[in-house]
């Protein structure tokens, strides 16, 4: 029953249609069995929906995304469930759809749930047009990543399901972000989609009906591909590195083959996903990285506290100068792991995205200028630290241990980065509605390039000096806490000639 109702509905929205004089000889009259059997069984949401925003049926994934049932959702249209920020997104895209400016789309949106409840999805669309140049529906599919692995299986299954299918598949390879290349039995190209194209450097015109390896400008890529293609039951996936092309970058590439067959399970052709991971395995990397720097990290400080607090345990008779000093080095190492543990708690709630709770009042600049200088481990007598607020930049609205967070922060990194030595100067100055806020160090200094990356996480100016504490994470964290004050924060740095971070309190 549920299926013959579908049916009705895309009979009687198409027969409108049609009745209006909008469809032509060799449309798309009514839905294909094997193509609308695809559509109900993909584990992606997928939907089709008229020029009205109404949904003309809905897969069970995506009745399962949204909380509704398709009976529900045949009541709804695409607005009823679009978030209200978003709104007026939506309905400028259905206006360029109307205006004939855009006929897909490849975009972010909230969704409201029948409970309430706000979800993302990443949505590509595209739509199919009359004679007139008028909508006659669009095709939509919201997924999130492993949705995206999915889609490969259900594009898969409709390419042998069904020729008469090819335009709707089409139009839905052709928004999808991933590089997918599809060939015939013999491993010659048919298709490229755009995403594909921009990362091989190659125009779908010139790569038909090339064998699918000669795509590949390295040797070793395409023999690699033509490998997987003759035996890809047992190796499906690789990775490599592709050049850089047309002013991009070198980037790491994951390939992934997929076989089609038809119901006899005779060849039909390939597959080939490329999927951009370069940013994934510089994570990857980086948290390599910071795992080892973290654990070298903890290890110092708790050697150090081990160290002296057995002394102080296996021995009597220490001269109180003596417990003195091993109690400092003590607490100075503990206040180095507390940071750094710290440093973790701050980052695991800002990926959370929790993020921080400011609990803001009027404090005394120079106060806290002076409580950070006391907390920051390893002050020497080779710096000196000068201070020079004005009076009337004395007072900033702010959460007093986060500032204080924020000053330790930049003072540490003043002292790590001046080996030598010298003066550090925190100074303030009122502009306006603003206090700008500057710490300046006479130190090692940095190039524009590190410069760049000095708020990225695990990222540490110089690593090649395995004496300099931390793990990369110091500068990441002041950045979170000055955008939730709505504040700014910038550095300027030259090799040899120090380092000065600015910070803009406004509002202050």
């Amino acid at each position: 029953m549920a299926a013959e109702k579908k049916d009705q509905v895309w009979t009687k929205r198409l027969s409108e249609q049609d009745a209006a004089g909008g469809l032509r000889d060799g449309d798309v009259t009514a839905p294909d069995q094997r193509f609308r059997s695809i559509f109900e069984s993909a584990n992606a949401g997928m939907n089709t929906v008229d020029g009205e925003g109404r949904f003309l049926e809905v897969n069970p994934a995506f009745c399962r995304f949204v909380g509704y049932s398709s009976e529900e959702l045949s009541a709804c249209t695409v607005f009823d469930l679009t978030h209200p920020d978003d709104l007026p997104e939506t309905r400028r895209r259905f206006g360029e759809i109307h205006s004939g400016l855009r006929r897909a789309f490849n975009y972010e949106k909230r969704f409201v749930r029948s409970d309430g409840l706000a979800v993302w999805g990443h949505v590509t669309s595209a739509w199919l047009f009359d004679s007139h140049e008028r909508p006659l529906y669009g095709v939509g599919l919201v997924q999130d990543i492993t949705a995206r692995k999915r889609a490969e299986e259900r594009l898969c299954r409709a390419l042998v399901a069904t020729r008469q299918a090819r335009d709707r598949i089409g139009a839905i390879l052709e928004a999808v972000g991933q590089g997918l290349i599809v060939t015939d039995q013999r491993g010659c190209v048919m298709h490229l989609s755009p995403s594909a194209e921009r990362l091989l450097g190659v125009r779908q015109s010139s790569a038909v009906p090339q064998y699918l390896p000669e795509l590949f400008s390295d040797g070793r890529v395409a023999q690699r591909v033509a490998a997987v293609m003759h035996n890809p039951e047992e190796q499906n996936s690789f990775e490599f590195d592709l050049a850089g092309n047309h002013g991009n970058p070198p980037r790491t590439i994951q390939a992934r083959v997929s076989v089609m067959r038809d119901a006899a399970m005779v060849l039909q052709g390939f597959i080939l996903v490329l999927h951009d991971v370069t940013r994934e395995r510089e994570v990857d990397r980086m948290k390599t990285e910071f795992i080892s720097t973290a654990a070298h990290e903890l290890r110092t400080p708790l050697t150090s506290i081990q160290g002296f607090s057995e002394i102080l345990l296996s021995r009597e008779g220490w001269r109180a100068e003596e417990r003195r000093d091993m109690l400092q080095a003590i607490h100075a190492q503990a206040q180095i792991l507390s940071m750094v543990v710290t440093d973790l708690l701050d980052v695991a709630r800002i990926e959370s995205g929790a993020g921080f709770v400011l609990n803001r009042r009027d404090c005394r600049l120079t106060d806290l200028v002076q409580q950070a200088i006391f907390h920051v481990p390893h002050r020497s007598g080779r710096h000196r630290f000068e201070i020079d607020i004005a009076g009337d930049a004395e007072t900033v609205h702010c959460d007093m241990v986060k500032m204080r967070q924020i000053l330790e922060n930049l003072l540490s990194n003043a002292i790590k980065y001046s080996p030598a030595g010298g003066s550090v100067k925190i100074a303030a100055r009122r502009d306006g509605e603003e206090i700008l806020l500057s710490v300046q160090d006479q130190g090692i200094g940095m190039a524009p390039e590190q410069v760049q990356r000095v708020f990225d996480k695990f990222y540490r100016a110089d690593v090649s000096n395995s004496a300099i504490e931390g793990v990369g994470l110091g500068m990441s964290i002041v950045r979170e806490i000055v955008h939730a004050h709505g504040w700014r924060i910038w550095i300027e740095s030259m090799p040899g000639r120090g380092t000065t971070v600015f910070l803009s309190l406004c509002g202050s």
